[in-house]
């Protein structure tokens, strides 16, 4: 009987201090999720526009260019609140460069 009350008593017990070792493991695991992986994305070079500037060049609206951002058709970086367009996603929105040739 003492046996049966001596097991309930220990399940009611706080659980187990963590030893010096279960500390120690448990910092070293947190500290290697923390380290950045060696793997990094590429570094862009190109200039950032204002989404502002592109719809200038581009003959469309804000709003448009922040719709096509929402649909993904638009590659855009965002600092903040801003959104800017590389020159290479303009050229790529604007297609290939038509000019006028004369029927006469």
């Amino acid at each position: 009987m003492s046996a049966q009350r001596n097991a309930s008593r220990a399940s009611k017990r706080s659980p187990k201090k963590p030893t010096v070792a279960d500390l120690l493991a448990a910092r070293i695991a947190r500290e290697q999720r923390l380290v950045p992986k060696t793997t990094t994305a590429p570094v862009v070079t190109e200039r950032l526009i204002h989404i502002g500037i592109a719809a200038e060049r581009l003959g469309v609206s804000v709003w448009t260019l922040r719709h096509w951002a929402c649909e993904a058709r638009l590659n855009y970086r965002r600092v903040g609140r801003r959104i800017f367009v590389t020159e290479s996603e303009i050229a790529r929105l604007a297609g290939p460069v038509v000019t006028a040739v004369n029927a006469a």
